[in-house]
C-alpha cells in the first residue's frame, strides 16, 4: 500500500478550528489512510497557535511545525502552503505528499492519491474562466481578485501566461476544461489540493517557480498577487504534464459551486464526495442546509458534518 503524509497550514485565528476540523475528517473518513501522518505549518512568525489548538492537534497525532518559513512575503499569506509543502517533501519518508487546503473536509477514502507508476502529481482544474467577472471600471474590483486564466492566443491575459513559461523555462502549452464553467483554458489547477510523488519533488520545483516569478515581478493584470501561488504551480504541472493526473470531481468538491456543476456532481451526496472545499462558510449557520440541490441528512457522513458546525468564528 502506497504511503501517504498530509499537509496543511494554520496559523493563529480563524484557520485553527479548520485545521481541527479537517484534521478530524481524516481521522474519521480517511479509509486506509486515516491514520496516516498529518503535518501542519504555521510558516509566518508572531502566528502560533493556541495551546488549546495545538493540544488538539497532538491528541490527534498531528506533528505541528512553527518553523518561519514564509520569510519574505509575510503579506502574502496564500504563498504559505507553497513553503510548507516544500518543507514538508524535504521532511517526508512517506512515497506521496498530500497538501489540502485548510477549509477543507475529507468525506471518504482518497483512494487517488496512492498514484499509480507513471503518475507524478494530481490536481483538480479551477472550477472558472472569467464567470460573471464585473466589467472593467466596477467598482467591485476594489474588492475582487481578477482571474488570471487564459483560453490561448485571443485572450487578453495570454501575454502573460507565455512570459511565465518563458520565465521559468516550460516549453510544454497544456489546456484544460474548468470544473464549473467548462470552458477550455491553459492547463490551471486548483492549489487546494495538490498530491505529490515525493521522490519527483515536485513541491520543490513549486517553491523555485514561485520565487522565479515573484522575483521578477510577474503579476496578473493590475499587479494583483493574490493568485500567484497558482499561476506558479501551472508552470510546476505544466514541465511534467505528462505524468499529471486530473483528479475526478468528487475531490476538491467545489460546495459553493455545486448549483453549477454537471451531473451527477450537482446533485451528488456528501458521503459519495472525497474531499470537499467549503472556503468560509462553515463559520455560517445553516450553510449546509442552504445549499441547492439540497444535500442528504441521512448516512453516517452528514449527521457526523452537521454536528462539528458552524465552526467558532475567532475572538
Amino acid at each position: 500500500m502506497r504511503t501517504i503524509r498530509f499537509v496543511a497550514c494554520v496559523e493563529r485565528g480563524a484557520l485553527e478550528e479548520k485545521a481541527l476540523l479537517l484534521v478530524r475528517s481524516i481521522r474519521r473518513f480517511g479509509g486506509r489512510w486515516a491514520n496516516a501522518p498529518i503535518d501542519t505549518f504555521a510558516p509566518r512568525a508572531g502566528r502560533a497557535i493556541a495551546k488549546t489548538t495545538l493540544d488538539a492537534l497532538e491528541t490527534n497525532c498531528v506533528a505541528h511545525h512553527d518553523e518561519v518559513l514564509n520569510r519574505d512575503f509575510d503579506d502574502y499569506p496564500i504563498a504559505n502552503k507553497i513553503f510548507a509543502a516544500a518543507r514538508a517533501e524535504e521532511l517526508a519518508g512517506e512515497d506521496v505528499v498530500v497538501f489540502l487546503d485548510t477549509d477543507t473536509v475529507i468525506l471518504s477514502e482518497p483512494a487517488a492519491f496512492a498514484l499509480p507508476p507513471g503518475v507524478d502529481a494530481a490536481a483538480r482544474p479551477v472550477e472558472f474562466h472569467r464567470w460573471r467577472e464585473p466589467a472593467d471600471g466596477d467598482p467591485r474590483w476594489r474588492t475582487c481578485h481578477r482571474r488570471a486564466s487564459s483560453a490561448g492566443e485571443s485572450d487578453p491575459a495570454d501575454a502573460y501566461w507565455l512570459r511565465m513559461y518563458a520565465l521559468c523555462g516550460v516549453e510544454e502549452r497544456p489546456f484544460v476544461e474548468t470544473s464549473c464553467d467548462r470552458v477550455r483554458i491553459r492547463a490551471y489547477a486548483n492549489s487546494g489540493l495538490i498530491a505529490a510523488r515525493r521522490a519527483a519533488g515536485v513541491f520543490a520545483q513549486w517553491r523555485r517557480d514561485f520565487l522565479t516569478l515573484a522575483s521578477a515581478g510577474h503579476r496578473p493584470h493590475g499587479g494583483d498577487i493574490h493568485y500567484l501561488d497558482q499561476l506558479s504551480l501551472a508552470a510546476t504541472l505544466a514541465r511534467i504534464w505528462d505524468r499529471v493526473q486530473l483528479l475526478d470531481g468528487r475531490y476538491n468538491y467545489p460546495l459553493v459551486g455545486r448549483p453549477l456543476l454537471a451531473e451527477p456532481l450537482r446533485s451528488a451526496r456528501l458521503d459519495q464526495l472525497v474531499h470537499v472545499h467549503y472556503n468560509r462558510y462553515f463559520h455560517v449557520d445553516g450553510f449546509l442546509a442552504s445549499l441547492e440541490p439540497p444535500l442528504e441528512h441521512d448516512g453516517v457522513v452528514a449527521p457526523w458534518l452537521q454536528q462539528q458546525l458552524p465552526l467558532r468564528e475567532p475572538a
